[in-house]
């Protein structure tokens, strides 16, 4: 779970999303989807994404001031914290791609239903 500790702070805004966005797709997938459950799927994917980008910023800025206060650092030392900032960022497209996949299964499921039988 190395992956999970890295993320810092920001691992409890991304698994909610997650959490949201996997509740509502199998909630969804039960029942018949209305527009609303497929605009909030969307919009948990996209609250996911964009916590990661700030995860990832919040990261990069603590990364550099501690590089500051250390003065000299060896580069490959600056990398690895960077790459782990990057994680919330990969971790939160991951849960947008998993959004966008839902939302596309909840249209495409919807469409059929609508699809009239010829005569």
């Amino acid at each position: 779970m190395e992956f999970v500790s890295q993320m810092g702070f920001m691992k409890f805004p991304l698994f909610l999303a997650l959490g949201m966005v996997v509740f509502l797709g199998v909630r969804a997938f039960a029942k018949s989807a209305n527009e609303g459950t497929k605009q909030s799927i969307l919009f948990w994917g996209a609250f996911g994404a964009l916590s990661g980008i700030i995860g990832t910023l919040v990261g990069v800025i603590v990364a550099a001031q501690s590089i500051e206060a250390a003065g000299t650092i060896s580069p490959g030392l600056v990398w690895g914290g960077i790459g782990v900032a990057l994680t919330t960022s990969v971790f939160g497209f991951l849960i947008l791609t998993l959004a966008v996949s839902l939302w596309y299964g909840l249209t495409l499921k919807n469409s059929q239903r609508q699809v009239p039988e010829a005569a």
